[in-house]
């Protein structure tokens, strides 16, 4: 929800400025099948730019219903390039195709607006209707995460439950000098009978006496309907950074695949935990510590006190997980897009203002003001001019220095 857009007067060729829009489409569309990669990673960004579409066609449809007045809904921001009056709404395209905005009238007392429609602004409406418009666009982040959630529950399986097997998907390094093979079940380790995967890794390298390389652990495998004995020589992982001691095997996996009323009912519940997930991350960035840690993030600071994934993101660090999710697959890119929208979606929610959940905070607290007071009460939005432009600060400060981590200092492939 917008009031009014700064840049809307900056002169502009509209049909210069379509011409290169269109072909810059065409460019894409030919280059994703030369380089396909890379046009899914531009799919992945698009998918973002929807997502913050259909956030403000949720204030709008939301509005609408509540009998607001909407002047504008525009795609992008800037000068605009073209315009079409339906009633009394204008629809429209703007030069920088970032997001949208859809412009409901009298969102706070500031506002000047004709007195024939006073009655259908913002701040004038029951507390339900402004509830239900400032809320429906972070409601939105939700329904995709739900939908997107859907999907992967029903079309790949549950992940979150994902269970290691004792049936042997590949061996590698020691292992594989040994002789054992993909597809070999294995039995007992050390001697030990083991029924899930997690014995097998204790057994391999228990805590208590921590394995080196060149120790050799004994594997009873079935192959066959035959059991083999196969002594196993430990090594130093050959992946890069990854110094530890290993065997060399590595389990398939079972992922439980649910029917459509399952998908139905967990992925509610799966959003609430990713939810859950969100809200303890945001704590912990803006908890002294989480703020401590970003500041010696931003100096430098590599040591092993410094969370270094406990940062934001800019436009940047999110494209760089985009390639690495659609390098990975359809479901790392979904997964990507749930924890965004749901990141989103509570951020949308904290109660201040510029945020969706300032507009929330304020209407409940004219309602609660007006009903103790037993008249009506209006909150004068001058006096939260300095905690807003002091909020503006901060999300400016975090985009620019995000930015600068994002650069000098990508976050490591998660995927």
């Amino acid at each position: 929800m917008r009031t009014r857009d700064p840049f809307e007067d900056v002169k502009v060729d509209p049909r210069r400025t379509i011409t290169i829009t269109i072909a810059a489409v065409i460019a894409v569309v030919v280059g994703s099948f030369f380089f396909p990669t890379q046009a899914a990673v531009i799919a992945v960004i698009l998918a973002l730019f929807v997502m913050i579409m259909l956030h403000e066609l949720g204030h709008f449809v939301a509005a609408k219903r509540s009998g607001m007045k909407v002047t504008e809904f525009f795609v992008g921001f800037g000068p605009r390039l073209w315009s079409v009056r339906r009633g009394e709404t204008e629809y429209g395209v703007k030069a920088v195709p970032l997001g949208g905005y859809c412009r409901i009238i009298g969102m706070t007392n500031l506002e000047e607006v004709d007195p024939a429609d006073e009655p259908r602004a913002y701040r004038n409406k029951r507390t339900g209707p402004k509830v239900l418009v400032a809320a429906a666009g972070p409601a939105v982040h939700f329904v995709i995460a739900l939908v997107l959630m859907f999907a992967v529950l029903f079309l790949a399986g549950d992940y979150k439950h994902e269970r290691a097997t004792l049936t042997l998907a590949q061996t590698t390094q020691g292992a594989a000098a040994a002789g054992l093979k993909a597809g070999d079940t294995v039995v007992s380790v050390n001697g030990t009978p083991v029924t899930e995967w997690t014995q097998v890794q204790h057994l391999i390298n228990p805590p208590e006496h921590p394995a080196r390389p060149g120790d050799v652990v004994e594997f009873v495998v079935r192959r066959d309907g035959s059991d083999l004995t196969l002594p196993v020589t430990l090594q130093e992982s050959t992946d890069p950074g990854a110094k530890r001691v290993i065997a060399g095997v590595a389990p398939s996996t079972v992922v439980p695949r649910p029917g459509v009323v399952t998908a139905v009912t967990q992925a509610p519940k799966q959003v609430t935990d990713e939810a859950w997930l969100s809200i303890k991350a945001i704590g912990s960035m803006f908890s002294p510590a989480g703020i401590s840690n970003y500041f010696r993030i931003l100096s430098g600071d590599t040591s092993s006190k410094t969370n270094q994934d406990q940062r934001f993101s800019s436009p940047v660090g999110v494209g760089a997980l985009a390639t690495d999710a659609v390098r990975a697959g359809w479901v790392d890119v979904f997964g990507l897009l749930i924890a965004i929208n749901v990141f989103v979606g509570l951020f949308n929610l904290l109660p201040l203002l510029p945020f969706d959940g300032g507009h929330i905070a304020i209407a409940l607290y004219e309602r609660a003001a007006s009903t103790i007071r037993r008249r009506r009460v209006q909150v004068d939005v001058t006096k939260l001019l300095p905690l807003t432009v002091a909020v503006v600060a901060v999300l400016g400060f975090i985009f620019l220095s995000s930015l600068f981590l994002d650069i000098t200092h990508p976050i490591a492939n998660p995927f």
